[in-house]
């Protein structure tokens, strides 16, 4: 697995991520870029995000502003105009600069928080949730769209993905690091399934609504940020056809997942 992985970061790597800095306020807008490009990579953002919107129609009556953490490179505002986006970084597209477990924002002063790829990222999750509890107003909701570890989400992410991937860790905290290289993909199975019993006991207002399990080969083959399409763009068709055909079988190859806790 070793040998394919190291074979593939030499000879499929991105031009555009070769030499990247992903800590860096840079990378936000290289990331971007590569998103623009790439059609198939845009589709498990706009999976994501026309789902996010779906939930906050159902938020009308909570008259608070949303927030999405760690926006990045991506393009919620695009499905929902009014969301404030932050990040801890300063960059194009970002309306806040915002330490995820230091919110700048007051007691149940948000409808929502919305988040893309980002808790598997924060060393200290506990401070982030009891964070989540704190800002969002009672009915309110935190959607996560985080990786999986389901048995072949767990695989692909354990043996080809650069990020670091336990889900024996011992402790929910990660190690320190930046924005991007901290990371432990196996956190929000290790948080919402592993220990689920203790999420419930310390948060106890943070009500677990939904897990949806989707993107099954739509982001490998993608290339998602540091790779080049594994597949030709006239293929992207048939790979979201795939997607569609394969939903009843993402609790066991998903490999991402989307968390709905609510505040009660």
């Amino acid at each position: 697995m070793r040998l394919l992985r190291d074979w593939l970061r030499r000879k499929w790597s991105h031009p555009l991520s070769q030499g990247l800095e992903l800590d860096s306020a840079e990378a936000l807008g290289v990331h971007r870029q590569i998103i623009r490009s790439n059609p198939l990579l845009q589709a498990r953002y706009v999976f994501v995000y026309e789902f996010f919107r779906s939930l906050d129609r159902e938020l009308a009556g909570l008259k608070r502003p949303a927030l999405e953490i760690g926006s990045g490179a991506g393009f919620l505002k695009t499905y929902i105009p009014d969301v404030v986006t932050s990040d801890v970084v300063a960059a194009e597209g970002i309306d806040r600069v915002e330490d995820a477990c230091a919110l700048s924002f007051g007691d149940a002063s948000l409808r929502a928080v919305y988040a893309l790829g980002v808790l598997h990222h924060i060393p200290e999750p506990e401070r982030f949730l009891k964070e989540i509890e704190r800002v969002l107003v009672t009915g309110g909701r935190c959607v996560l769209d985080e990786p999986s570890s389901t048995a072949f989400g767990y695989f692909m992410n354990r043996h080809f993905h650069h990020e670091h991937t336990d889900r024996r860790a011992a402790t929910w905290v990660i190690s320190a690091g930046g924005r991007l290289t901290a990371a432990n993909m196996a956190l929000p199975y290790i948080i919402f399934r592993r220990d689920r019993g203790r999420f419930e006991e310390l948060f106890p207002r943070l009500k677990i609504c939904r897990i949806l399990y989707h993107d099954f080969l739509r982001y490998v083959l993608s290339g998602g940020l540091s790779f080049r399409p594994f597949v030709p763009s006239w293929c992207f068709g048939a790979v979201n056809g795939l997607e569609r055909l394969a939903a009843p079988l993402m609790r066991w190859f998903g490999q991402e997942m989307i968390v709905v806790l609510e505040k009660v």
